[in-house]
């Protein structure tokens, strides 16, 4: 930054203070640094409180012309591409309250900073869960959760944030304080706007408050690790198990470059082959539903070929294992970049009949161009591709961003959408995130102009440069 931007950016973080209250604003470039985005420093972090403070910041922001970025624990930021503009980080840890939960009804109502694993904590002195499982556990806000659309391993049962997501309430980026839907399961009154913010990473508007159906925690769970000595024999098992009268709580399929990973990273036994394809199954419900997975699942697991099948749940060690094993797939991402900080991961959705052939076709790409790669598949369409591309200490982003085109033109070829979820900044900066424009990013443009007609909110971030 040259010294005339350097002085109009701490002139401009003065005139926030002041607006606002030094005590609810960030100035100094070591509070600055926890805020950054690919590279890209705000001028100043504004501590929110309130709707109603969120509004006059964006309205402030609108009047200025400045950009802003919505935060809460920052584990969300890689994703997406580096911001156009980026002058004001939105921080709404402050705004971490749980509003309503009624447990007989099943409904619950909190700010978006409260901490994910704090609320679980709240809900299981219940025994109700919500299914959204995110990665970085410890530390994700349902703010950021819900922003990222991040794909939690129990979608396989439960859907995704859109399918118990009963409202939200916001403020759009002209500072209008809005909502859509309602707090209660039985609303069907509108249209379901809310469901737009979703996965819009805080391009379109600030959440404010977020209301959930709940749902009752299973009484007893087991959970299966079956391994194959490849991919088809494992996918084939998946696609037995789903059309049997089994219903999995959780499904995923392990490379065994993954399990590799996911082994070495943990304190303890998590029961994964290391050479090996492994299925990990979750099965939860009541004492006959948990049963009749013990007595069946080993049959399906025979009649496709399996090198073998453990079950965990029995014992009081075997439950830990199973518990620690689960947590370590939830955490695949973040244990990924801690095993490579240039680590790359695909997140790509396919119809369940080409999961095969994708498997077969990034495998092969990976080794055409020697790249060290790792499969999480979830058969019912989810398909997490990594690549650890550091080599010797140097990473050839040239080479990293050839083999990010391709796999994107694969992807395109089977019909699959793929995007970058995590990548390092370099990578960024030659290859687009999203990939190629999307046959309906007229339609997403117009739909962010009404939203955020000042382009306000995180402008460059999502796909097509909105």
């Amino acid at each position: 930054m040259n010294a005339a931007a350097s002085d109009a950016s701490a002139l401009m973080a003065a005139r926030i203070a002041q607006q606002f209250g030094a005590e609810n604003v960030l100035t100094s470039a070591t509070q600055l640094v926890a805020y950054e985005v690919d590279g890209i420093r705000p001028a100043a972090a504004v501590l929110a409180k309130s709707a109603e403070e969120i509004a006059e910041i964006l309205r402030f922001a609108e009047s200025e012309k400045r950009a802003v970025i919505p935060c809460g624990a920052r584990t969300k930021l890689g994703i997406g591409m580096p911001p156009a503009r980026y002058d004001i980080a939105l921080d709404l840890s402050r705004m971490n309250r749980v509003l309503a939960y009624e447990p007989r009804d099943l409904t619950l109502g909190v700010e978006p900073g409260v901490p994910f694993s704090a609320l679980a904590t709240a809900l299981a002195a219940e025994k109700q869960f919500l299914p959204l499982n995110p990665p970085f556990l410890t530390r994700a806000t349902i703010g950021g959760i819900l922003a990222s659309d991040s794909a939690s391993p129990l979608r396989h049962s439960y859907g995704g944030p859109r399918d118990f997501v009963l409202g939200l309430e916001f403020v759009t980026g002209d500072g209008a304080i809005a909502k859509s839907g309602g707090r209660v399961v039985k609303n069907v009154s509108g249209y379901d706007l809310h469901k737009l913010l979703i996965g819009s990473l805080g391009t379109l508007a600030v959440i404010t408050r977020a209301n959930f159906k709940t749902f009752p925690m299973p009484p007893a769970q087991v959970v299966f690790v079956v391994a194959f000595e490849g991919t088809a024999a494992a996918l084939e098992f998946c696609r037995v198990l789903e059309r049997s009268p089994l219903g999995a709580l959780q499904v995923d399929v392990i490379s065994p470059e993954v399990a590799q990973i996911l082994v070495s990273s943990a304190p303890g036994e998590i029961a994964l082959h290391e050479k090996r394809w492994c299925a990990v199954v979750s099965a939860a419900g009541n004492a006959r539903v948990v049963e009749r997975h013990r007595r069946e699942l080993p049959s399906i697991a025979e009649q496709t070929k399996a090198a073998g099948l453990v079950a965990l749940g029995d014992t009081e060690q075997s439950i830990k294992v199973a518990a620690a094993l689960l947590g370590r797939i939830r955490e695949f991402p973040a244990l990924f970049q801690m095993a490579d900080s240039a680590a790359t991961i695909f997140r790509i959705t396919a119809l369940p009949s080409m999961m095969p052939a994708l498997a077969q076709r990034l495998g092969a790409l990976a080794a055409e161009h020697a790249m060290r790669s790792a499969l999480v598949m979830r058969p019912h369409g989810l398909v997490y591709f990594a690549i650890l591309p550091t080599a010797g200490g140097v990473v050839a982003f040239n080479k990293l961003a050839a083999f990010a085109e391709a796999v994107f033109r694969t992807a395109n070829e089977l019909e699959a959408k793929v995007r970058i979820e995590f990548a390092p900044t370099e990578l960024k900066r030659t290859v687009n995130v999203w990939g190629a424009a999307r046959p309906d990013f007229e339609l997403m443009r117009r739909v962010k102009n009404t939203f955020d007609p000042g382009n306000v909110l995180s402008p460059g971030r999502f796909a097509g440069g909105i």
